[in-house]
């Protein structure tokens, strides 16, 4: 099949959240007096990836997990910060929108890719943060379009999303297109309801208790190359 549209996930398949997301949690919490310790980093990223579940499924907005997930874990602690949930949420999003560091051999994979293929990055994340990496990031050059759930209305896995991506790229077929992420719930899922081709990027051979089949699988980046 030769594809011509590229669709990229952010987090985790083109930028290293954990690394950006771990800095950003132990700034805030110096920035407010709290300890900071790899337990707490695990608490908050339970909290935060079942928030963000929950945003797939159409149950939460984005603009209510900025607060609430610092809400919870602060609660949980029993800090003195607990009336300070806003102002914790909004340094640790300052903190996040520095955060541009790339996966591995994610710059060069668009190089490669961007002389002959329609690349953009399609994510759910927080708009103001999403858009600061990207532009401190050296991926600016390669990607057509930066496409993020807050501005369209509407998240990954939702049809909405995938239609408005195809839309303002120009792009018409779905089988020539292709998304690539490191999700099962939101990028696989989404691709697959939506009739495109898949490519799951797994990098630490995660089992797909799923059921879902994707088309194709990969540990490396640098793999899409046999792909396309």
């Amino acid at each position: 099949m030769k594809y011509e549209l590229i669709l990229f996930d952010a987090d985790g398949t083109l930028f290293d959240y954990d690394k950006a997301e771990r800095y950003a949690l132990e700034q805030t919490c110096r920035q407010h007096g709290l300890g900071y310790d790899q337990p707490l980093l695990e608490r908050y990223r339970a909290i935060n990836s079942s928030l963000w579940r929950q945003l797939e499924e159409g149950m939460i907005i984005s603009s209510k997990i900025r607060v609430e997930r610092f809400r919870r874990l602060l609660s949980e602690i029993g800090s003195d910060a607990e009336c300070n949930w806003e102002e914790f949420a909004q340094h640790y999003l300052s903190h996040l929108a520095g955060g541009a560091w790339l996966i591995d051999g994610a710059e060069e994979i668009c190089r490669y890719l961007a002389p002959y293929y329609k690349l953009a990055i399609l994510t759910n994340g927080i708009k103001e943060v999403q858009i600061s990496r990207f532009q401190a990031s050296p991926l600016t050059p390669y990607i057509n379009k930066l496409i993020i759930s807050e501005e369209v209305g509407y998240s990954k896995p939702r049809p909405e999303i995938f239609e408005y991506a195809m839309k303002t790229l120009g792009q018409e077929c779905r089988s020539t297109t292709m998304i690539v992420g490191d999700s099962l719930t939101s990028d696989m899922r989404g691709g697959k309801d939506f009739g495109i081709a898949t490519c799951w990027y797994n990098p630490h051979g995660i089992e797909n208790g799923t059921g879902l089949e994707v088309d194709y699988e990969i540990r490396r980046l640098d793999q899409l190359k046999d792909i396309l």
